[in-house]
């Protein structure tokens, strides 16, 4: 070595891996998650579009800001399904809740990953107008000016043989819930255990009990309809001789959070001598925003509902 080389020393500089960048964006994503939870929680917008909108969103801001520049979207993908996975153990949340929310979560999620990417690109301010109709979009629910009218009529039909007083009878009786819950029905829904029954006199009342959810370990968070069964309460409140009405008067079972039962009209007519025409109509009022999403997605859910409720009848078919 020649007299006035020098020989550069000390520690190597290492850039952190996209391994490391990713892992970071899942640490700050879900901190991000719980504190907008936490927020929605305690001003009592957890069912509001700014929870079903408003944290995929943010979740999408902070991978993108925090991961790596490529693959913008595939990463938001895997940070978001990771966070849904959590959420079920550390946030209290049931299978149904995480299998409902994962679709808007992961559409939002994209939308707002590619929005952002591009912007970090300098590749326009064209895409600014996407974060713009995201916040707008989660305010849906968050006040009543943004709340959407969210009432809704399902209806469910049968032909029974039998004839209208055997019907009569029949929607008196403690109805049948022995079945499993059929479909989409058998997805985490709590489950009808039984029936009180009861006259359709005006003013009578009858009872529907539903089970808790399932058991968790001790170390998980509890679910956030707790494991004791539930009611769901009838007051008759209009009679003819071929319908009745039924107003909900009382609901503590977890689908109140998500909807509002609010009447159940029962109709029965003579088809021919040997056959009775039964229908229910089952109003209610959906309570998760945004409507474009939940509200079909209630609609299907309540549909099979009634479907299960008339089959459920002891009556022959």
């Amino acid at each position: 070595m020649e007299h006035g080389d020098e020989v550069e020393s000390g520690p190597v500089k290492r850039k952190p891996t996209s391994a490391q960048y990713i892992l970071v964006g899942i640490v700050l994503a879900f901190a991000a998650a719980v504190f907008v939870r936490y927020v929605l929680q305690e001003t009592g917008t957890t069912q509001s579009a700014a929870f079903y909108v408003g944290i995929p969103a943010v979740i999408a801001v902070v991978v993108v800001l925090s991961a790596p520049s490529r693959s913008a979207v595939g990463i938001v993908m895997k940070v978001i399904t990771v966070l849904l996975l959590m959420s079920m153990m550390l946030l209290g949340e049931g299978f149904i809740c995480v299998i409902l929310a994962a679709p808007i979560f992961y559409l939002v999620g994209a939308i707002v990953a590619v929005a952002v990417d591009k912007v970090r690109r300098h590749d326009g301010l064209k895409v600014m107008a996407i974060p713009v109709l995201v916040v707008l979009a989660s305010m849906e629910g968050v006040v009543p000016a943004t709340t959407l009218p969210g009432a809704t009529t399902v209806s469910a039909h049968r032909v029974v043989a039998a004839s209208p007083a055997a019907v009569e009878s029949a929607w008196e009786r403690p109805v049948n819930f022995d079945a499993d819950l059929p479909g989409v029905l058998s997805w985490g829904f709590p489950q009808p255990l039984n029936d009180s029954g009861g006259a359709f006199d005006v003013g009578a009342r009858r009872t529907v009990a539903f089970s808790g959810a399932h058991h968790r370990l001790p170390f998980l968070s509890e679910h956030h309809w707790g494991e004791d069964s539930t009611e769901l309460t009838f007051e008759v409140e209009g009679r003819t001789p071929n319908s009745a009405r039924l107003r909900v008067v009382d609901d503590s079972t977890p689908i109140a959070s998500w909807l509002t039962w609010n009447v159940a009209d029962i109709s029965w007519h003579t088809v021919d001598p040997s056959h009775t025409a039964v229908e229910l109509d089952l109003s209610y009022t959906r309570e998760l925003a945004p409507a474009w999403y939940f509200g079909p997605i209630e609609k299907f859910v309540a549909e099979r509902a009634a479907a299960y409720l008339l089959d459920s009848l002891d009556l022959p078919r």
